[in-house]
C-alpha cells in the first residue's frame, strides 16, 4: 500500500495553512493600523483559503475511503500501516500540519482580542459622545404651596 497521494495532500494542506497564517499575521497588522480596506481584502483572501482547505479535506476523505475503506481513519493509523520512508514522511507532514494549525489558532485568538478591544473602544466613545437623557424637565419646576409661607417666624 502506498501513501504518496496522502502525503501530497497533507503537504498541500500544510502549505495552505502556512499561507493562512501569513494572512492572519497581515490581518493583525491591519487591525493594529485600523486599515479597514486592507482588512476587507485579507478577509476575502482568507475565505478563498478556507474554501481550498475544505476541498483538500474532502479529497483526503475520499482517498481514505477508497484506499483504507474508512474516511475517518487517523493519520496515526496511516503511519502504523505505512513502511519506511513513507512513515517518516507522514510523521513530518503531521508535525508540520499541527504546527501550522496551532499557529493559525494563536494568530486568530490575537485577532479576536484586538477586535474585541476595538469594539470596547468604539462603545466607550459612543457612550461618551452620545447625548445622555436629561434628569431635569420643565414640568418639574418648583412651585411654592400657597397655604404655607416661605418663612416661619415661630421657629
Amino acid at each position: 500500500m502506498t501513501f504518496a497521494a496522502l502525503i501530497h495532500l497533507l503537504r498541500a494542506h500544510s502549505e495552505l495553512y502556512e499561507s493562512l497564517l501569513a494572512l492572519s499575521r497581515r490581518k493583525t497588522e491591519a487591525l493594529k493600523k485600523n486599515d479597514i480596506e486592507a482588512l476587507s481584502a485579507l478577509l476575502a483572501d482568507e475565505q478563498k483559503h478556507i474554501f481550498a482547505i475544505r476541498q483538500l479535506e474532502e479529497r483526503r476523505r475520499r482517498w481514505l475511503k477508497e484506499v483504507l475503506g474508512d474516511e475517518a481513519a487517523t493519520l496515526s493509523q496511516c503511519m502504523d500501516l505505512a513502511k519506511g520512508k513513507e512513515r517518516e514522511e507522514l510523521r513530518e507532514c503531521q508535525a508540520r500540519l499541527q504546527t501550522a494549525v496551532k499557529a493559525v489558532a494563536e494568530a486568530n485568538e490575537l485577532n479576536r482580542q484586538l477586535i474585541e478591544q476595538s469594539l470596547q473602544f468604539v462603545t466607550a466613545m459612543i457612550e461618551t459622545f452620545a447625548p445622555t437623557p436629561s434628569t431635569y424637565s420643565r414640568t418639574q419646576q418648583y412651585a411654592p404651596s400657597p397655604e404655607r409661607p416661605l418663612f416661619e417666624s415661630k421657629a
